[in-house]
């Protein structure tokens, strides 16, 4: 792949990270990789080593990669058979997650969808109107107001001494740097002040007028705290007789006499909450003359990574909803049922699974932001105590709601028309293939009937594809057990298959996503490492097997886990690929909520072969004290190129993940005297430059 600019490109995935291009904004995927990533790797592999000083001119105009056949086996969230169709080629993609099939259809389908957000708008108007009076708040003065926000806070009882009290991590509604101020309430009756943001305690004139400490709340890191004994317990340890209680205790309205939105915060009154009765009463009318659309079957138990949200009392994905969220739930399902036309259906069923996350629960509030913070933001399921709802009609303002969640799919839709993002372009190609179909059939593309090819499935067999047909295979496996991937995705999975959109078998709600099936290790247990790399292994031979002969496989991987590192090594040894060349490749933005001091940003990028003979499964793998050597003065070098290039922030994660790779890379099966360390070992010891 030649001498790429590590630290360009590095700065190109720092800046795509703060916003990603649109066409990958339509719906939430979990761990997808950055396009400047897979684009970088398209480009590098279409010059020879010696024209690296043209990578540039390439990567900003069109890579011929025109009628090579591009396979990913992990497909995910797209990302590469979209950059890879951009560059000509004719793509196939196969994930064992429907919900990955289907989003990854959706983005390489973009440009046929040209005009149907402005229909889906205008289609579900009216529904917006029904649902006004139930987001309106009546201030002092007696005028209306539209609510932005509803705050609610989980309610418990004290299994000592029976005290009802709410669970407040902090007594702080909002707060704004730039004004250096705050908004606070009131622990017993919520009444609201503003307060400069130094302020530690709050005075409230109810009661005995007490002084509180605006940061000791009653949770803190999961722990409980009764304010009337001071007993403790964890969150989820206390009686889970059915989900969380909720109390309404504050709203978030957009003022009526400004001309320009401006936000005020208000405590909640009984008006407030006689509004949200009369919405959960309008639900079970509405349920008991059109039926359901929320989920009914239970959230999947067996084989689960997290417990969340079963150990907090939710039993059924409805459960992650209250009545109002759910009122609206049901009134744009039953519209999107009953849709007839089939491309503004799947816009409409894309749009609804992308703003439950915002529309639930488990949404919570940045209060530094004044924004929501959507379920599944750090990739997993954050059990919220102090929840808050969306206005879920509102354009423009807000965040999440159904409105702005059409509008920016119908941003991605010109993006795929025409990409800005190659600035030296001559003529810029759209997303997708040529024809605008994406077939089910892997088959079609092969045999040149089609462009683009989807197919839900397990990787693990290949047989549709004949021996040496893929040009290249280009993906992003999954990260041993980093993302438990279709245990997040049932909750989509669940609400659309309601929505009758699915193929079989997951038209089907009865039929949960592939939570036992998918490659993700849950948990650590040895027959559970050795399904992965029994997995994992079939797959990449699968892979070797369909590649052509000169063709090239390349992956990204990254894991902190020295047992994700050997199976990985054991399975590249046994596939029948050689690994030709490994580099580090910036796969994360700047930050995010997830990140901590061990986050691994940088990816390893590995360049792959087919080989001459395969190693058999299980092999016991080597490395020689030469190859050891190597790959720590290799990862020296990478950190003194990056500090001589400057502020690339390559740190020791990366570097010691870059290090893994290159020893599982070289490693092999001794069978002579020469001198060499296991592989177990070598990955295990301590990496210092």
């Amino acid at each position: 792949m030649g001498d790429l600019p590590l630290s360009d490109l590095a700065h190109l995935a720092r800046k795509e990270g703060q916003r990603t291009r649109d066409i990958y904004r339509v719906h939430r995927w979990f761990a997808r990789r950055l396009s400047t990533q897979f684009r970088s790797i398209l480009a590098a592999l279409t010059l020879e080593p010696e024209q690296a000083q043209l990578f540039w001119e390439r990567y900003h105009s069109h890579i011929p990669l025109d009628d090579l056949i591009v396979l990913d086996p992990f497909v995910g969230g797209g990302t590469s058979v979209v950059e890879a169709s951009r560059c000509g080629a004719r793509v196939l993609g196969f994930d064992i997650d429907p919900i990955a099939t289907s989003i990854t259809r959706f983005e390489l389908e973009a440009t046929t969808y040209r005009g149907l957000a402005e229909r889906a708008e205008a289609y579900v108007a009216d529904l917006a109107e029904r649902m006004r009076p139930c987001h309106q708040t009546t201030l002092p003065d007696g005028t209306a107001a539209e609510v932005l926000h509803h705050f609610w806070v989980e309610v418990t009882t004290c299994d000592r001494c029976l005290t009802t009290f709410e669970l407040h991590p902090h007594y702080q509604l909002a707060y704004d740097r730039t004004p250096q101020k705050q908004w606070v309430f009131c622990r017993e009756c919520h009444h609201i002040q503003e307060l400069p943001l130094e302020r530690q305690d709050v005075c409230c004139a109810c009661g005995d007028g007490h002084r509180m400490s605006i940061q000791e709340g009653t949770i803190q890191q999961g722990i409980v705290r009764c304010p009337h004994c001071g007993y403790k317990r964890k969150l989820s340890e206390g009686k889970k007789k059915g989900p969380p209680r909720w109390r309404l205790f504050a709203q978030e309205y957009v003022s009526p006499n400004c001309h320009a939105p401006h936000r005020v915060f208000k405590r909640a009154t009984d008006a407030d909450q006689h509004l949200y009765n009369h919405a959960a009463c309008a639900l079970r009318h509405l349920v008991q003359e059109q039926g359901p659309i929320a989920p009914e079957r239970p959230i999947p138990s067996e084989g689960r990574h997290d417990r969340r949200p079963l150990i907090h009392g939710m039993r059924t994905y409805a459960d992650l909803f209250n009545d109002r969220q759910l009122l609206h739930l049901t009134l744009l399902g039953h519209r999107i049922r009953a849709t007839p036309d089939k491309h503004l259906k799947q816009l409409l069923v894309l749009a609804f699974s992308e703003h439950l996350t915002a529309n639930c629960m488990y949404t919570g509030y940045a209060y530094g932001y004044r924004r929501t913070c959507a379920l599944f933001s750090l990739h997993g399921y954050r059990h919220v105590v102090r929840p808050v709802e969306i206005n879920p009609w509102l354009t423009g303002i807000g965040r999440g709601t159904f409105p702005n969640v059409v509008r920016k799919i119908a941003r991605a839709i010109v993006y795929a028309q025409a990409p800005t993002d190659l600035k030296h372009a001559r003529e810029t190609t759209p997303i997708g293939p040529v024809d605008g179909v994406v077939s089910p059939d892997p088959l079609r593309v092969i045999h040149g009937q089609c462009y683009a090819a989807i197919k839900t499935q397990s990787s693990t067999d290949l047989s549709t594809l004949p021996d040496g047909v893929v040009h290249l295979i280009l993906t992003d496996p999954p990260y041993f057990d980093n993302i438990s991937y279709s245990e997040l995705s049932d909750f989509y999975l669940a609400w659309q298959q309601q929505l009758q959109t699915l193929e079989p078998p997951y038209d089907d709600p009865r039929v949960a996503a592939p939570i036992r099936d998918n490659l993700a290790v849950t948990p650590h247990a040895p027959r559970a490492l050795e399904r992965y790399g029994y997995e994992l292994t079939t797959i990449l031979r699968e892979c070797a097997r369909v590649l052509h002969p000169e063709g090239v496989c390349v992956f990204t991987y990254h894991h902190i886990s020295e047992d994700a590192w050997l199976l990985l090594g054991q399975a590249l040894a046994a596939s029948g690929l050689r690994c030709t060349g490994v580099l580090p490749m910036r796969g994360e933005g700047q930050g995010g909520l997830h990140t901590k001091a061990g986050t691994i940003k940088w990816d390893a990028v590995l360049v792959c072969r087919k080989a001459d003979r395969a190693q058999p499964h299980h092999s016991e793998l080597s490395v020689t004290p030469a190859i050891l050597a190597e790959a720590r003065a290799t990862v020296q070098r990478y950190v003194q190129r990056f500090e001589k290039e400057g502020s690339v922030d390559f740190r020791p994660p990366d570097q010691r993940n870059l290090f893994h790779a290159l020893l599982v890379t070289q490693a092999f099966v001794c069978r002579g005297p020469l001198p060499s360390i296991p592989l177990r070992t070598a990955l295990s010891l301590s990496f210092q430059l």
